[in-house]
C-alpha cells in the first residue's frame, strides 16, 4: 500500500472519530444530530424508570428490543445528553445512510487533503 493511501485511510478514521464526538452547540454532538435527523426520538432520563433504563443499556451502542411485534432500536448516551434515542427500522436505516454519506464525504476530504499539490512531489 502506498504512503498516500495509508495517510488517507488514517485521516479518514481520525475524521470519523472526531465527527462522532464534536459538539454542534447546546451540548449536542454530531451523532445526536444525525440520530434526530434520521427519525430517532430523544427520551431524557428524567424519571426513575428512565434512569434505570439508561443504566441498563450499554453506552453508545445500538440495542434492539421487540416491542409489540416490531423492532425498536435504542441508543443510550449517558454522557452528552443523559438520554436514550428510540427509533424503528426506518430510523435505523436512515441513520445508516446518513453515516455512510458522512463517511464518504470525510474520505473524499481526507484523500484531497493528503494529495500533493502541483510541484510538491519532491517535498
Amino acid at each position: 500500500m502506498n504512503r498516500s493511501l495509508r495517510v488517507a485511510i488514517a485521516l479518514t478514521g481520525m475524521a470519523f472519530a472526531a465527527t462522532a464526538c464534536t459538539t454542534t452547540g447546546a451540548g449536542t454532538t454530531a451523532k445526536e444530530d444525525m440520530l434526530e435527523q434520521a427519525g430517532f426520538v430523544r427520551r431524557n432520563a428524567d424519571t426513575p424508570d428512565r434512569v434505570a433504563a439508561l443504566k441498563a443499556l450499554p453506552p453508545h451502542q445500538f440495542v434492539t428490543r421487540n416491542s409489540n411485534g416490531s423492532i425498536k432500536f435504542m441508543y443510550a448516551d449517558p454522557i452528552a445528553c443523559d438520554c436514550i434515542y428510540v427509533g424503528g427500522q426506518r430510523a435505523y436505516d436512515q441513520y445508516r445512510q446518513l453515516m455512510a454519506g458522512k463517511l464518504r464525504d470525510d474520505q473524499i476530504r481526507a484523500v484531497l487533503s493528503a494529495a500533493p499539490l502541483p510541484g510538491e512531489s519532491g517535498l
